[in-house]
């Protein structure tokens, strides 16, 4: 016994050596012969859509194309700091940032991404992009030049704590306006749009629904209504989850994801004529390490197998969490029974959103904002307190939301705000003047 066993140990210690002699064609593969292949994203979304992609599309390419897929998440923060990490990849290396493709973060950054050069086209099939409108309530859903395509389609609205309004006496606000109402002093949450493309999109979405000078107005009382301001969009759901906050603008996938782990406490509210369903999308980055690889996940993102991870319930062929998002499939509304109850392609916005000029003036917002609402916050709060005590006095309310600047003025210096020492000196001229209001009317 020990001579045979002797043997099958020496015959199994040969093997790696007799492989060795045989000819190439008659070599069997190495354990590692499925070449996996690597995708790299950069994204701001967060990580349960991330695992979903990196599941579905995994599973895709197998069963497909005999494929195997490794995806690399490149996570670098929010919106605005992906378009920061990839102009600094772009100056370094201008024939490629070494990254496959942008995935997230609306609309308004692809345009951005395609006014620099950053974005390669891409072809999807044509039955796949046969499914998918143009245009949602007047906004674009895909590229005519094929360099960017609406993945999801996602609405911006109020995130409600019902049993926390309850206990402080509170209405359910339903309007953007409702927000900037006196009552809701120290209970509103946000986050902050330089950090955040959602948070980004519900100021630009007021300031375009209600017009610059009364949307400035209006937003600077729904920000001296913030308790306080978090990183990201994730921020203010966790917080009316949590009833730190009792409600906050919010982007629905973020409120649809916390009503269904906490239940009826919470409610989430699309004002009805001054809101936007948008694209969130995906784009091909010039240079792509892996162009072939780039283009098969966009057009899995769009087919029906890719669409149905936006939306269908935890168990279902797969899924393991449920994401509530809406699909650009149209068809899909009517043929599935999984899908949302909402037909965002029938919604009426009730304004003309104009991507256009939310594209180029999206840095000059976020510093706008971020001077005048977000950095000199403690001075804005006290010099509301102090309007409120006086009884809301018009002139004192009219001091405290003048915008600093007019819609002409601000589209004048957004052709200019890459020129750093005018955006440093403009910005520092806007801190100077936001201390002086408010402390001046804090007195």
């Amino acid at each position: 016994m020990r001579g045979i066993a002797g043997a099958v140990f020496v015959m199994i210690a040969a093997l790696p050596y007799v492989f060795m002699l045989l000819p190439n064609s008659t070599r069997p593969p190495p354990a590692t012969a499925a070449i996996t292949e690597s995708l790299s994203i950069i994204s701001p979304h967060r990580r349960e859509v991330r695992q979903e992609y990196t599941r579905g599309f995994s599973e895709w390419m197998a069963r497909e194309q005999g494929r195997f897929v490794r995806i690399q998440w490149i996570d670098v923060g929010g919106t605005s700091k992906i378009m920061k990490d990839l102009e600094s990849r772009y100056a370094a290396t201008p024939h490629s940032a070494g990254i496959d493709l942008m995935f997230g973060g609306g609309v308004d950054p692809f345009l951005r991404g395609a006014a620099f050069g950053w974005l390669a086209p891409v072809d999807v099939p044509p039955d796949v992009l046969a499914g998918i409108p143009p245009a949602c309530a007047g906004t674009p859903v895909y590229a005519s030049s094929r360099e960017w395509y609406g993945v999801a389609l996602s609405g911006f609205g109020i995130l409600c704590n019902n049993r926390l309004l309850d206990q402080l006496g509170l209405p359910i606000p339903r309007e953007w306006k409702d927000l900037a109402e006196p009552v809701y002093a120290s209970w509103l949450g946000s986050g902050d749009p330089r950090t955040s493309g959602s948070v980004h999109m519900c100021y630009e979405i007021v300031l375009q629904a209600y017009g610059f000078e009364e949307g400035w107005r209006l937003l600077t009382r729904v920000a001296a209504n913030v308790r306080r301001f978090g990183e990201g969009g994730g921020a203010v759901p966790r917080e009316v989850a949590a009833g730190e906050v009792a409600a906050g603008m919010v982007i629905d996938q973020y409120a649809r994801t916390v009503i269904d782990a906490i239940g009826d406490d919470l409610s989430f509210v699309l004002p009805r004529g001054v809101t936007l369903i948008g694209a969130d999308s995906i784009a091909m980055l010039k240079g792509a390490p892996s162009p072939e690889l780039a283009a098969l996940f966009i057009s899995y993102c769009l087919s029906d197998e890719g669409q149905a991870l936006l939306y269908q319930p935890a168990g279902r062929n797969g899924q393991r969490q449920a994401l509530h998002r809406l699909p650009v499939q149209a068809h899909l509304y009517d043929s599935d029974p999984a899908a949302p109850e909402i037909r965002p392609y029938a919604l009426d916005p009730g304004f003309i959103y104009d991507t256009d000029a939310a594209g180029r003036r999206w840095r000059i917002i976020n510093d706008l904002v971020g001077v005048w609402l977000i950095d000199a916050h403690t001075e804005l709060t006290a010099a509301w307190q102090t309007v409120r005590s006086d009884g809301l006095p018009q002139d004192s309310v009219a001091a405290l939301t003048s915008p600093p600047v007019t819609a002409s003025e601000l589209d004048d210096i957004a052709t200019r705000w890459d020129d750093a020492r005018l955006r440093l000196a403009t910005m520092t001229d806007w801190a100077h003047a936001a201390q002086k209001r408010y402390t001046e009317l804090s007195r």
